[in-house]
């Protein structure tokens, strides 16, 4: 079965603007990927990082749906670990913003398939990791190419 983390942009996206094609198409992507995961095809992992990058959200109304899916979640949580910090430290020397840096350093951790996140930059900037342990990619992506 796959194991899949999204980033906090992921469980966004559905709430985003959907007038944009781009916001549009990555929202249904995620959406199937929720589904696939309702319906037990894959595995969804959270951490503390994403816990705190929601409860941070200043749209109170939008926060409280992205927690409503968040939490239909069942609680599969990596752990919080000096590796994991080591290893957020080793990505931010790639340019890789702290709170990312956390959420690949946690999928990589919890030995995850993919990480999954719809910023392009992040995308980018991850393809210059030579040390990568693992595969990052656009939700349209994965649905296109792996399930």
């Amino acid at each position: 079965m796959l194991k899949l983390y999204l980033d906090n942009c992921c469980y966004n996206r559905p709430f985003d603007d959907l007038t944009n094609q781009k916001n549009y198409i990555e929202s249904q992507a995620i959406i199937i990927i929720l589904d696939l995961y309702k319906k037990g095809k894959l595995d969804i992992y959270k951490s503390r990082i994403l816990d705190y990058e929601i409860s941070q959200m200043k749209n109170i109304i939008k926060r409280n749906k992205i927690l409503d899916v968040y939490c239909s979640l069942r609680s599969n949580y990596i752990d919080t670990t000096n590796e994991v910090i080591d290893r957020a430290v080793e990505l931010k020397k790639y340019n890789i913003k702290e709170k990312d840096a956390l959420h690949i350093a946690y999928a990589e951790y919890g030995k995850l398939d993919y990480f999954i996140t719809v910023d392009r930059i992040l995308i980018n900037v991850v393809s210059k990791v030579k040390d990568l342990k693992i595969k990052v990619m656009n939700p349209i992506e994965l649905i296109t190419e792996v399930i």
